[in-house]
């Protein structure tokens, strides 16, 4: 089952409107044309060499798999190309949301090389943030917290050390597990990948959840003298860079479209500053020409920047990008078309709804229409009262009737200005009461309808915990943990059957399956 929300990017991919999309710098992005480009798209053989000269040397240090291994090597043939996605790392595997961009990009390459192109796919592992609250682990189905707390400040990522033990970090994630029927293996998953900080923790725990998967992680940090050239060019004219990007943002916010990260006020990285703090160089007063008299391992571009580094050294086909991710891609267009740099095809990634199919087989029992169901659904809407809706039309009605002739009093020429007031605030006031009186009607009038709307409720609370996506909220581990290491597979079973798959479709799969058929078998 798909469904859509309504994020406006979104709804204009789906629109076919190829003029702004095109303005936009997006592509075509049905399978058909996607591949088709792809297939024309030839990578910059100085560009890959140049690449792997830095990656090979850091690959060989990490215990990849097998097939991560052959896809390295697959990359000295540079008509391979590079599909890419990212995330910052983590706690124990963080949000659902993580395995299914890592799940979207794997559908991606194959999907490409079943096309006859030669593809290997690469995650992009943003340890230079400072923003903690990207390191949280995600909801567990106990309640209990499984995550820690890291000394405040702007410190990268990638230079925190987990301050408990390892014994006590898994004593804390068994609790948070509970008596989950698959918790065993879960906790052998997270123990095996287990390292000092919670960067090297996350790369093996991709690696330890995907064993046989072909996917080759990179780190910025490695890259950071080969970015030293790029990072000059775009410094010397930081004023021109600064204009092309509010220019883009100017025109996708004309189009309806967020821009979620404004222009740049001063120059577009941070500086990690001698007490290892990522700061921007305003604040250290430092000027363009002491950011690039600076060490290379110091310099770290922001949100912005970083996907023209991204984009430019790597010299992807395409990326898979969340809603909001694409949203400030985008805004970078201008600076790319007018320099001349990669412009990948931009693909919204596909969106899981893990949902427990018991949950689906009682909101259909309540006569609920499952593509209507999603988190902030209204169970008044969902299930509605035909004998509410009639009574709240003729009060509707009626009540307009009434308002518009006071209106017509108050416009008068006969009428005081005391009375024109009078009658503008009543027609305000009682248009406004009239909606929620309507609103009311029909989601009060009849008790039974009322009771199947409660039990409906319940039902989103419990597939959708305080209003969120699972996806976003829900530990991986956790959900490992209660549907076993096949809820994995599930999940890229479902991407990789759906027939159009990079409209940023939310995919709805159900966590357990099997527990419908066991039902089905005992009542049979």
């Amino acid at each position: 089952m798909k469904g859509y929300d309504s994020h406006p990017l979104l709804s204009l991919l789906r629109s076919a409107d190829f003029d702004s999309l095109s303005s936009l710098g997006m592509v075509d992005t049905s399978s058909a044309k996607l591949f088709e480009q792809m297939a024309q798209r030839d990578p910059d053989p100085q560009r890959r060499e140049s690449l792997l000269e830095v990656l090979e040397p850091q690959w060989q240090q990490l215990e990849l798999s097998h097939s991560a291994r052959q896809a390295a090597r697959r990359l000295q043939d540079p008509r391979t190309r590079i599909v890419m996605a990212g995330q910052q790392p983590a706690l124990w595997g963080g949000p659902v949301m993580i395995l299914s961009k890592v799940l979207a990009l794997l559908t991606l390459a194959s999907q490409m090389e079943a096309a006859g192109i030669p593809t290997v796919p690469i995650f992009w592992i943003a340890d230079d943030d400072h923003d903690q609250s990207e390191l949280d682990s995600g909801h567990f189905h106990s309640g209990e917290e499984a995550g820690q707390r890291f000394p405040a400040g702007r410190r990268p990522i990638f230079d925190l050390n987990h301050l408990q033990s390892p014994q006590d970090r898994l004593a804390s994630l068994q609790q948070a597990l509970g008596d989950a029927p698959h918790a065993a293996p879960a906790l052998r998953l997270a123990a095996n990948s287990q390292e000092s900080s919670p960067a090297a923790e996350f790369v093996s725990f991709l690696g330890q959840l995907l064993p046989e998967a072909p996917l080759l992680p990179i780190l910025p940090r490695w890259l950071r003298t080969l970015q030293q050239p790029l990072v000059s060019q775009l410094l010397a004219d930081v004023d021109r860079y600064r204009e092309q990007i509010q220019n883009a943002i100017d025109h996708q916010v004309q189009l309806g479209i967020p821009a979620p990260v404004p222009a740049p006020r001063g120059m577009p990285l941070f500086v990690i500053d001698e007490e290892g703090q990522r700061r921007r160089p305003e604040e250290l007063d430092l000027s363009v020409a002491d950011v690039l008299a600076l060490d290379p391992q110091r310099i770290s571009p922001d949100a912005l920047m970083r996907t023209i580094v991204q984009d430019q050294l790597l010299d992807p086909a395409a990326v898979i990008l969340g809603p909001t991710e694409l949203c400030y891609a985008i805004e970078t267009r201008e600076v790319r078309r007018c320099r001349g740099y990669s412009m990948p095809a931009w693909l919204p990634r596909p969106r899981l709804r893990p949902i427990s199919s018991t949950i689906l087989d009682r909101l259909e029992a309540q006569g609920v229409n499952l593509q209507e169901v999603h988190p902030a659904a209204d169970a008044v809407e969902l299930i509605p009262s035909p004998l509410a809706a009639r009574k709240a039309q003729e009060i509707s009605e009626q009540g307009t009737t009434l308002i518009d002739e006071i209106e017509k009093v108050g416009s008068s020429p006969d009428a005081t200005p005391a009375l024109r007031r009078r009658c503008a605030r009543l027609v305000k006031k009682w248009r406004q009461q009239l909606v929620q009186l309507e609103s009311s009607i029909e989601g009060g009038l009849e008790l039974g309808v009322e009771a199947n709307r409660q039990r409906v409720r319940a039902l989103l609370e419990e597939a959708f915990p305080a209003g969120q996506e699972p996806e976003r909220s829900r530990n991986i581990l956790d959900l490992v943990a209660h549907h076993g290491l096949a809820v994995v597979d599930r999940m890229r079973h479902t991407m990789e059957s759906v027939e159009e798959p990079w409209d940023g479709g939310i995919l709805v799969f159900e966590e357990n399956p099997q527990m419908k058929q066991e039902n089905q078998d005992a009542s049979g």
